[in-house]
């Protein structure tokens, strides 16, 4: 039987690995395996095919928007008329809103890029009596998941 479970880099992990070898599980059972980061940073824009979750095309919409309402009330006042004022409105507009939410991203990027580290697996050998003892272990030391295999 096989207790599988992940964990984050760090001292919780080494507590887990302890508390498995107090009780008396030998360290031979005991198999840890880093996972490996990715090899490049994801892509900025998303395609057809696969999508992050992250829109850049929310701010920007937004600001779109209130720029239009804007420049279309000041537009009864200046040359040019509420419709082309209108217009430049949501395209400016809409650039600051672009510029700021590429900021954002590539901000929020850097930040857990420094912050994220890659996982650890762990994988236990053990008798079928030791596996919930060995599963407690692994949710008192904040495992991210357990599972057990037979």
């Amino acid at each position: 039987m096989h207790v599988i479970a992940s964990f984050d880099h760090s001292i919780y992990l080494e507590l887990a690995i302890t508390a498995l070898e107090e009780l008396g599980i030998p360290k031979e059972r005991i198999y840890a395996v880093p996972l490996q980061e990715r090899p490049k940073k994801p892509k900025m824009f998303d395609s057809i095919n696969s999508s992050d979750g992250i829109s850049l095309f929310d701010a920007g919409v937004a600001l779109a928007t209130a720029c239009t309402v804007i420049g279309s009330s000041y537009g009864f006042i200046l040359k040019g008329g509420a419709i082309l004022w209108g217009i430049i409105g949501a395209v400016v507009g809409f650039l600051i809103g672009f510029i700021i939410d590429i900021l954002h991203q590539k901000k929020s990027a850097i930040t857990k890029a420094k912050t994220k580290k890659s996982e650890v697996i762990i994988l236990v050998t053990c008798a079928h009596e030791e596996a919930k003892h060995i599963q407690e272990v692994f949710w008192e030391h904040l495992a991210f998941g357990v599972a057990v295999c037979d």
